[in-house]
């Protein structure tokens, strides 16, 4: 029998050499793997999280005035001849000293998160929407844009201590809301490129969007027309009923963005090792 030949030391050096560098590359591989990004947070629950403190902060400040400030809080130019049993939002966020420090914190405090927000639905909507059309979505990226910082501004100058810039800022609010949830509705509805197909968690986000978006219009016509009333003829309860559509318009604008749990379900924020904030 033949002897099998001897494996010479050079060849077992280079043997362990290899070995050695894909073991090497896998553990570092695997640590790589494991640091890919230092924070990462589905979209949903940031919306959830981020909704829900402003809505508490809402009626928090709703409920406090009610229980401790009524009287004062429902006092207007008609005087104490006409009974009124709930306060403005304006009054209620901006006339007290705890409310005021409260709202204004909740809403410059979520304001980062609503812009990045922003900036996914940017992306979403242009790989959905037909190219022809992607003015509407620069346009909406605007709108909402604007609708978030008036909110600030408003929230900052009070209708008690400077009326001329919140109420300008008010109206630039409604108008970009209002703009921005129509706009959504009909582009989602009649903009889309054919070729896409709609999940069940979208068509449910476009019914809902729907729903508040006329449910939002018309709450806001009502209030308006409320509030017209009471100026002219000071009845009693009719600013009440102002307060109370002035409230449902708030409420169904949160609805309306808390839609986005369905239309972003997939996506997440991340901050990677060298703190690029992206989503995936």
């Amino acid at each position: 029998m033949q002897n099998e030949p001897e494996e010479k030391p050079e060849d077992m050096n280079d043997l362990r050499r290899v070995s050695n560098m894909i073991n090497n590359y896998s553990v570092t591989c695997s640590e790589k793997a494991d640091k890919r990004y230092l924070f990462k947070i589905k979209v949903v629950w940031l919306s959830i999280i981020t909704l829900f403190s402003v809505l508490a902060t809402f009626v928090f400040c709703v409920l406090w005035t009610i229980l401790f400030k009524l009287e004062d809080a429902t006092s207007t130019h008609c005087g104490y001849r006409t009974k009124n049993y709930l306060p403005t939002i304006s009054t209620a966020v901006g006339n007290y000293p705890v409310q005021r420090f409260l709202w204004t914190l909740v809403i410059i405090a979520h304001s980062p998160v609503r812009l990045i927000v922003v900036g996914i639905y940017y992306q979403y909507y242009t790989s959905i929407i037909k190219p022809s059309l992607h003015w509407c979505v620069i346009l909406l990226r605007f709108l909402t844009t604007v609708e978030v910082f008036s909110l600030v501004v408003l929230s900052i100058f009070t209708s008690s201590n400077n009326y001329s810039i919140h109420e300008k800022s008010f109206m630039t609010f409604i108008c970009a809301s209002e703009l921005n949830m129509l706009i959504s509705s009909i582009l989602l509805k009649k903009g889309r490129i054919t070729i896409t197909v709609m999940t069940k968690l979208e068509v449910r986000s476009l019914k809902y969007k729907i729903c508040f978006t006329a449910f939002n219009m018309i709450s806001f016509a009502i209030a308006g027309y409320c509030f017209l009333r009471h100026n002219n003829y000071c009845e009693s309860g009719v600013y009440t009923l102002f307060a109370l559509f002035e409230y449902l318009v708030v409420l169904s604008n949160m609805a309306f963005h808390l839609t986005a749990v369905w239309d972003l379900s997939s996506v997440s924020l991340v901050l990677d090792d060298d703190l690029n904030l992206s989503y995936r």
